[in-house]
């Protein structure tokens, strides 16, 4: 009886100092490396003037905004159209084509940067990217499905449309009346069509909108607009990517650490992305 209750004061004094030692603060030391250029930007079938944003990364601990690349020369090819973007006048390292235009689906779109020196070794660089603007799917309608539970309550939003029998990739963004909800790339939700390629969808979940929430909170007469990304697989893997470095990783289940995929050459981060943008409204009655 002795022996076990010296064995039960042991193994008391070790589980206490391995739970003490659990709450040891560990300071590391991370390195700096050199700058690389982050690129981000699209064309889409809207008639707009379409952005690219040049910018540099940056320490992890540098809790400072990204440096800006200003003087840069970008430039958008497709067939045998050349347009050079113009970097606003008061918004550095933000470029812009001249003049609005809608891109066309099935066209590829190559990415050109050049005239600048993100390293700062004194030869200047040059990176590239391309994207081709899938056609997808055109939805026909949404419905706007109230959902209410102990828990959460609000409209569910359904879409319906012909799926292309084509493998394809989305996005979904959606508005109320005139504010964009999906303004982060934390609520930007992508999806591929595996479970219903090439069928017609009767009602896919592609958001909710929570009663809670005021600027989701729906009201008679209020405005719901989906918006339907076409997007390529490359950039349905940025998405998540990113999503995932946002959420953070689960220690015990999840693999070793991974930059977020970029489709921009020379050690480039960001994404390059051309896209088709459909949009179908509907009002909550009375």
């Amino acid at each position: 009886m002795l022996r076990l209750e010296k064995y039960h004061i042991i193994l008391v004094i070790t589980i206490f100092a391995l739970l003490s030692s659990c709450t040891e603060v560990i300071e590391i030391d991370l390195d700096s490396t050199y700058r690389r250029l982050v690129a981000n930007g699209s064309v889409t079938n809207d008639s707009v003037r379409h952005q690219i944003h040049l910018s540099t990364s940056s320490d992890y601990f540098s809790n400072q905004p990204s440096p800006k690349v200003s003087g840069a020369l970008v430039e958008i090819q497709f067939n045998t159209t050349l347009i050079q973007l113009q970097e606003h006048d008061t918004m550095p390292g933000m470029y812009l084509t001249p003049d609005a235009f809608r891109g066309i689906p099935n066209t590829t779109y190559h990415l050109r940067i050049s005239g600048v020196d993100i390293n700062e070794d004194g030869v200047m660089e040059e990176y590239q990217a391309q994207s081709s603007m899938p056609d997808g799917m055109k939805p026909d309608s949404i419905l706007l499905g109230y959902f209410k539970s102990p828990f959460v309550s609000g409209y569910q939003v359904f879409m319906y449309g012909q799926d292309p029998p084509t493998r394809e990739w989305y996005g979904f963004k959606m508005w109320k009346n005139s504010d964009l909800l999906t303004d982060t790339l934390s609520k930007y939700s992508v999806q591929n069509d595996d479970f219903f390629n090439g069928t017609y969808i009767y009602g896919l979940p592609v958001g909710f909108l929570y009663e809670g929430d005021p600027r989701e909170a729906l009201q008679a007469g209020d405005t719901v607009t989906f918006e339907l990304n076409s997007i390529e697989q490359v950039y349905y893997d940025f998405v998540l990517d990113a999503q995932l470095e946002i959420i953070g990783n689960n220690p015990l289940f999840s693999g070793p650490p991974a930059n977020v995929r970029s489709n921009i050459d020379n050690e480039a981060r960001g994404l390059f992305a051309a896209y088709t943008v459909h949009r179908v409204s509907a009002i909550l009655p009375p």
